[in-house]
């Protein structure tokens, strides 16, 4: 019998100490403590990139507000954002890109999405919506993009 109660003990007293360290929150890691300032020092480069090949001064951010529970270490929108903005690079390599992105884009910002990854451009702000569970980039027309083609449609 005193085994059976030790036992019982003993499994009630390891069931509480589970409650107490789950009821702890989870330390966090340097990438998640650091997560949004290493995002934005990487879009930096590739704005700079881009100001540098374009002859423009726009400016990029994330929009962080469309990101309701932000964990770099779950997020996997940072390079398909990166790879947007860099790729205006790309539509700059031809005169009539060069113009375009000079006169029409002010501004570049990557915001989590719902309804599919895509681009538009309203006011100078390109926006890159990022949806992970549809990641295909889709546009005007049926079929799927690149984002090159994405981008060189809306300027």
């Amino acid at each position: 019998m005193f085994r059976i109660s030790s036992l019982c003990l003993c499994l009630f007293a390891s069931l509480a100490i589970a409650d107490e360290s789950s009821s702890k929150p989870a330390r966090l890691t340097v990438a998640q403590k650091n997560g949004w300032a290493a995002y934005d020092k990487d879009l930096k480069v590739k704005e700079d990139a881009v100001n540098k090949a374009c002859g423009s001064a726009l400016t990029s951010s994330y929009d962080k507000s469309s990101y309701p529970a932000f964990d770099p270490m779950k997020d996997r929108t940072q390079s398909a954002c990166q790879t947007a903005v860099g790729t205006l690079v790309a539509v700059c390599g031809t005169v009539d890109g060069k113009a375009a992105v000079k006169e029409a884009v002010t501004k570049t910002v990557c915001r989590l999405s719902t309804d599919g990854t895509r681009v538009s451009l309203d006011a100078g702000v390109l926006t890159i919506h990022i949806d992970p569970a549809k990641s295909s980039i889709v546009g005007k027309e049926a079929g799927s993009y690149s984002w090159k083609s994405a981008l060189e449609e809306v300027l």
